[in-house]
C-alpha cells in the first residue's frame, strides 16, 4: 500500500463519529485540517492546534484526502455541489472517503458527479461501530470503488479500522454491506427489548433474565453493552433514534428497487417509526426503544 504518512487529512462532520475519527487520527501524528456546518464544534479542535475552514472548497483546496461523516444524503450533496462546495475545488487529485450512510444509488451519483467535473475520486467507506472504537481505532470498514485510490488512502483508514474490506471497484457496494448490517441491528434489539419485557411481565427479575442471556450462545455485543443500560435506563446517545430510523428507511428503499421483500425490516422500521414521533426518543439512543416498547405494555421498570 501506499505510504502517505506526510499527507493532509480533513474531515468533514465533526458530530460524535466525526469527531472521534478526529481524535484519533490525531492521537496517531496526523495532519488534520477540518470543516463543519456549525463552527461551534470546531473550537474545540481549534484549541488543539487543528485548523478550521469556512467552507468544503477552501478545506478541499489544502488536502490530499479528506474523510466526509455528515447525517444525511441531502447533507452530503450540500457538501460536495453547493455553492463553495467541494466540487469548487481545483484539487482534481483530491480522494474522499465517505463514511456517511447512504443509499449504494445515491453514492454512485456522488462519485460520477465529482469524477465528471473536476476528476476527484470518491470512495464508499461506511464503518460499523460507535465513537468509542473510533477513538480506539477498533471501527469495521468496507471500502468500494477505485482501488487505486484506496491504496493510496490505505494507511489513514488503517489508523482508525485495523478490520478493512476492500469489496470491489463498484463504488455503493459497500454501502449496501452497512444497511444490511445496520438492519440487523435494529432487529436484534427489538428482539432483545421484547425479551427483557417478556420476562418481566413473566415476574423474572429482568436483571437475572439478561445475565442468562449473556451466558447463552444469543449473547452478542449488543446485549452486553445495551443490556445493562437498559436495566440502569441509560439512553444516553452513541447512536440516535431518529438515525437509525433514516437508515431502516434507506433499507425499504433500497430493497424496493432490488424488489426484495424484508418483512422482518419493514415490522422494525414502522416500530422505529412510531417511536421517533413520540416524546423525546429520537434524540436518545436507539436502544430507547424499549422504552416505546415498555409503553406498548404499560409497565416501567422500578430499579
Amino acid at each position: 500500500m501506499t505510504i502517505s504518512h506526510n499527507k493532509i487529512v480533513g474531515v468533514i462532520g465533526l458530530g460524535m463519529m466525526g469527531a472521534s475519527i478526529v481524535e484519533r487520527l490525531l492521537n496517531k501524528d496526523t495532519k488534520i485540517k477540518v470543516y463543519n456546518r456549525s463552527p461551534s464544534k470546531v473550537k474545540s479542535f481549534e484549541s488543539k492546534g487543528v485548523e478550521s475552514f469556512e467552507s468544503p472548497c477552501s478545506l478541499a483546496n489544502e488536502c490530499d484526502f479528506i474523510i466526509t461523516c455528515v447525517t444525511n444524503f441531502e447533507s452530503l450533496k450540500e457538501i460536495f455541489f453547493n455553492k463553495q462546495g467541494i466540487v469548487d475545488s481545483n484539487n482534481s487529485q483530491l480522494i474522499i472517503a465517505d463514511c456517511t450512510t447512504i443509499r449504494p444509488d445515491q453514492s454512485l451519483i456522488c462519485y460520477e458527479l465529482l469524477k465528471e467535473k473536476k476528476g476527484m475520486t470518491l470512495l464508499s467507506t461506511p464503518v460499523m461501530g460507535g465513537p468509542i472504537d473510533a477513538k480506539n481505532g477498533e471501527l469495521l470498514l468496507m471500502v468500494s470503488g477505485d482501488k487505486k485510490a484506496y491504496e493510496n488512502i490505505y494507511d489513514i483508514l488503517f489508523k482508525i479500522s485495523k478490520n478493512i474490506f476492500y469489496l470491489g471497484e463498484k463504488n455503493g457496494i459497500s454501502n449496501s454491506v452497512k444497511l444490511a448490517l445496520n438492519l440487523n441491528i435494529a432487529a436484534i434489539y427489538l428482539a432483545l427489548s421484547e425479551g427483557i419485557i417478556f420476562s418481566m411481565h413473566s415476574g423474572i427479575d429482568p436483571s437475572v433474565y439478561l445475565e442468562i442471556f449473556n451466558l447463552s450462545k444469543l449473547r452478542t455485543s449488543i446485549s452486553e453493552n445495551k443490556g445493562i443500560k437498559i436495566l440502569k435506563k441509560d439512553f444516553s446517545p452513541s447512536f440516535y433514534l431518529k438515525h437509525m430510523l433514516k437508515d431502516l428507511n434507506l433499507v425499504i428503499e433500497t430493497a424496493k428497487s432490488l424488489q426484495l421483500s424484508l418483512p422482518v425490516t419493514e415490522i422494525s422500521q414502522k416500530l422505529f417509526d412510531k417511536a421517533n414521533i413520540q416524546g423525546n426518543l429520537k434524540d436518545k439512543d436507539y436502544s430507547a426503544i424499549f422504552q416505546f416498547l415498555d409503553e406498548l405494555n404499560k409497565y416501567k421498570v422500578d430499579k
